[in-house]
């Protein structure tokens, strides 16, 4: 924010020179001095007694009678009246001090109360300006920490459907293959282990997190009556780092908005690696119709401003639907570790 006082500074300075190098008899080198410095703290100084005293002051908190009293007071009276007196103090009037009062006296005062005036109009306009940027930086952090507040609270939960069917399918197991029901009570122990544990780190091993979804997808297998109706690929060699449970939504609506047990219905899953590039694909059929399907619910949105938060530059995501099918593809450049 320094950076937008610089012209402030420039001008100041300009104008400084300009007015205190005026030639007239007996004028000298040190009067140019004097007078340039003169010239310049009334600039500087009416500009920052307005940016930073009386707008934050009074007009900033509703003082506004105040605030026109004190500016009126120190446009026409204060800074004129230093102003003129001062050139006289370091003899700069070269017609005298008795020049006060006549009518170049009067036009010299209207001139400077006029350029105070458009010096405390910019004063006014930078405090403005500075607080709009300060307030739109605050507005913004208030926003990031509530997405991020989201994205935990997301990231950090399962559908609780998943977990209904899961455990329903559990039971029903336990009478008829019960050691095929501890196996998947085992992956489903895993899966909340990690949920709870894992998501709470910035970032994570690429394999782990496609192991987990390799179990998330094995345990929603259990109720379809066929399991090959869906295919995962993982064709990931670089141990990539990747923040936690990111592509579960995607995978989660693939199920939810399809149904697997019906002939001819797929879904696929897969992963590649390209250059350090990461592409995720899942792509499903679709039950609903056209404009439903394409509103985002809270997942979608939730994980796109994720994914905006994470890799502002360095992604691309395309959401499409071609006739009766969805597809997902989601590019992340990442650095290999």
């Amino acid at each position: 924010m320094l950076l937008i006082h610089l012209p402030v500074w420039i001008v100041a300075f300009l104008v400084a020179y300009f007015f205190g190098s005026e030639k007239f008899p007996g004028h000298t080198v040190y009067d140019t001095v004097f007078s340039t410095i003169t010239y310049l703290i009334w600039f500087l100084g009416t500009f920052y007694i307005f940016y930073a005293f009386l707008v934050p002051k009074y007009l900033e908190r509703g003082k506004t009678m105040l605030w026109w009293l004190y500016s009126g007071i120190f446009v026409l009276i204060v800074i004129p009246f230093l102003l003129i007196f001062s050139t006289h103090i370091f003899h700069l009037n070269p017609d005298g001090f008795s020049s006060i009062f006549s009518k170049h006296g009067l036009y010299v005062w209207l001139f400077c109360a006029t350029l105070t005036l458009f010096l405390c109009i910019l004063g006014a306009f930078y405090r403005f300006a500075n607080d709009w940027f300060d307030n739109l930086h605050i507005k913004k952090e208030v926003e990031n920490i509530k997405l991020k507040n989201e994205l935990n609270s997301i990231k950090s939960r399962l559908n609780p459907h998943f977990l209904f069917n899961t455990l329903n399918n559990i039971d029903a197991l336990i009478q008829t293959n019960s050691q095929k029901a501890s196996a998947i009570l085992s992956e489903l122990s895993d899966l909340l282990r990690y949920v709870v544990y894992e998501t709470e780190k910035e970032s994570i091993e690429i394999k782990k997190e496609m192991d987990i979804i390799k179990k998330y997808i094995d345990l929603e297998k259990i109720r379809l009556s066929n399991p090959d109706s869906v295919s995962f690929v993982c064709a990931v060699e670089k141990n990539f780092l990747i923040p936690p449970m990111l592509f579960l939504t995607f995978i989660e609506n693939g199920f939810k908005h399809c149904n697997l047990n019906e002939p001819g219905c797929k879904l696929s899953i897969s992963f590649f690696e390209k250059n350090n590039e990461l592409i995720f694909r899942c792509t499903n059929p679709v039950n609903m119709p056209e404009n439903k399907s394409e509103e985002k619910g809270i997942g979608l949105k939730l994980i796109t401003e994720r994914l905006k938060l994470l890799f502002p530059n360095n992604h691309s995501l395309q959401i499409s639907r071609y006739n009766s099918e969805f597809d997902v593809t989601l590019k992340i450049n990442l650095i290999n570790d």
